[in-house]
């Protein structure tokens, strides 16, 4: 505080003392100097207790805009994280839509391979009818024939892989849900060793879940994660098992099935799905 003082006021302590110790000895004319270096002395402390005032409001409003500045920013910036996250979500719920229609085009790839399958498979030749036995002579002596059964195409063309993969799709994009088993059935007990296998037992899968056959089509997912873990429709299937897991209101273990689909298929889409819906459930 005294070191604000200006220099005026430490050349009146002199004469204060002196004044003090000898009155005697100043004149009326060093008493007005002291008198009016008092009033100025008092003055600009008054003047500079107001600066400090100022001062202090001056930093206390800036301290207050900054806190202010401060709790807009991190609003923004919480609302900008919850922007983000719905917006990655939404992305990856498009890439599982456009791995849907990716699967269309495949399917569409498909009918034109059955096609080509229809016209270039070889003809199946089922065995020929046993001959026919002759009767007991007859009183001329000669042995009657029994008559010929008529002329049967004994040839049959078996539908392949992509053929039953096409027709099991149109089937179910029908409605046709049963028939469309029916036909992925044939595939995989047919063509076990076909690409389409593990995406006729994701269809089987799916046919179940659409009528709402919830045990068959949990065994179903199950099915294709087991016989065909290392499939694109792998991830897919057990993603798809541990939500209809959850929407049974069986928590515990949906959680199991979305933790296998983060530790199993770390960089899949459904793995960031996962590890979003898991979230939400702790």
């Amino acid at each position: 505080m005294f070191q604000r003082f200006p220099r005026r006021v430490w050349r009146l302590f002199p004469l204060v003392a002196l004044a003090a110790t000898g009155g005697c000895f100043a004149t009326r004319g060093d008493v007005r100097i002291v008198q009016a270096d008092i009033a100025t002395l008092r003055t600009e402390l008054v003047k500079a207790q107001q600066e400090q005032k100022d001062a202090l409001l001056q930093t206390q409003r800036m301290i207050q805009l900054a806190s202010d500045s401060l709790a807009r920013v991190s609003a923004r910036t919480v609302g900008l994280q919850g922007d983000v996250r719905e917006g990655m979500r939404a992305v990856r719920e498009q890439l599982l839509q456009v791995q849907t229609l990716l699967g269309q085009s495949q399917a569409t790839i498909a009918r034109l391979r059955a096609e080509m399958e229809a016209r270039n498979a070889l003809p199946v030749v089922a065995p020929a009818p046993a001959e026919p036995q002759p009767t007991a002579p007859t009183r001329g002596g000669r042995a009657a024939s029994s008559p010929l059964p008529p002329a049967v195409d004994t040839t049959t063309v078996l539908p392949g892989p992509n053929q039953l993969y096409t027709t099991g799709r149109d089937q179910l994009l029908r409605g046709a849900t049963a028939t469309a088993r029916t036909t992925f059935q044939e595939l995989i007990t047919n063509y076990p060793q076909s690409d389409y296998a593990s995406d006729a037992q994701f269809w089987i899968a799916e046919s179940l879940a659409k009528e709402n056959n919830v045990p068959a089509a949990d065994a179903a997912y199950a099915a294709v994660v087991s016989a065909y873990p290392t499939s694109p429709k792998a991830p897919t299937a057990l993603y798809k098992r541990a939500q209809l897991v959850l929407k049974q209101g069986i928590t515990a273990q949906a959680r199991q099935l979305f933790e296998q689909v983060v530790s199993r298929y770390p960089r899949s889409d459904e793995a960031e799905l996962a590890a979003e819906t898991l979230k939400t459930l702790r």
